[in-house]
Order: C-alpha cells, then structure tokens, then sequence
C-alpha cells in the first residue's frame, strides 16, 4: 500500500462505523447503507485532493452520507408531474384543457414559493439546479419545496375528489 493510501485509510476507515450508523437510521436497511458508505468512499478516494483542505473530515464524511442517502430516497420515490395530478384529480374530465386548468388551479391555491417550483419543474422543465439559480434557493431547498406542494397537491386532490 502506497503513502496516500495509508494515510487516506487512516483518515477516513475510522469514521466508517458512523457512516454506517448514519446511512442506517436514514434507509432502514443494513445492505442498502452500506452500499451508500461504500459509495462514499469511492467519491472519498477519487476526491482525496480537495479532501486536503477539510477541516472537519467527520462532519464532511457525515454530510456526504446524508446527501447520498436523501439520493436513494428520491429514488424510491415515484415522480408525479402536473398531468398525473391532474388526471388524478379529474378523471371525469375527458378534455386536457379542462384537466390542465384544474392543475394549474390547484398550483395556484398553493404557497407562492411552492407553486412557483412546481410550475418550473413541470411546465418549464426546469430541473433541480435551474429552479435553484431562478428562485436563488439551495437545490435542497428545491427539493424541500417541491415535496411541500405534492403533498398539499395530493391533499387538494383527495378533498376534490370527495365533492
């Protein structure tokens, strides 16, 4: 084993087990995280030169764990755009623009900021970063955001539906 490799093993192999912790609490699944750490450590090995300039590796290592696990969670996730809301909400309607109208409606009833990332991502096909840069919001933020108004759109759509 070379110098670096050393050295970068003893750095980081000893935050492995809160790493795992970390991945664990956030996926439920002893495999899953582990695959998340290994991945981790991959991203570690390949970006060990900027990695000369943190100061605090275990918060880094910490960070890095979260943002990948919150990754797999997405993924997990089915996507639901505008027209699935939709359609979901008025299966009566037979005509798009009366489906879209209701889309856009309930879009409307949402919070300013919320709506305007649903409206982003789903009619201009904004994705993550871009939504980002226009609302001058974090990508986190984005996600927060857009997650908030399915939600409240499910909500919206399931009281319509009852009427």
């Amino acid at each position: 084993m070379n110098k670096e490799a050393k050295q970068f093993t003893a750095d980081y192999l000893p935050l492995q087990p809160a790493m795992q912790r970390m991945a664990e609490s956030l996926l439920g699944d002893e495999q899953e995280a582990a695959d998340v750490v290994q991945d981790c450590f991959v991203t570690l090995w390949n970006d060990r030169e900027k990695l000369r300039k943190v100061v605090n590796r275990e918060a880094w290592c910490i960070t890095l764990v979260k943002r990948r696990c919150v990754d797999v969670l997405r993924q997990r996730r089915p996507q639901v755009d505008a027209e699935e809301l939709a359609d979901t909400a008025a299966d009566d309607y037979s005509d798009y623009d009366e489906r879209l109208q209701l889309a856009m409606d309930l879009i409307d009833r949402l919070p300013e900021r919320q709506a305007r990332a649903v409206r982003l991502r789903h009619f201009e096909e904004a994705d993550t970063q871009h939504i980002a840069l226009a609302m001058q919001i974090s990508e986190g933020n984005v996600y927060t955001l857009l997650s908030r108004a399915y939600k409240s759109l499910k909500e919206m759509i399931l009281e319509y539906e009852k009427h």
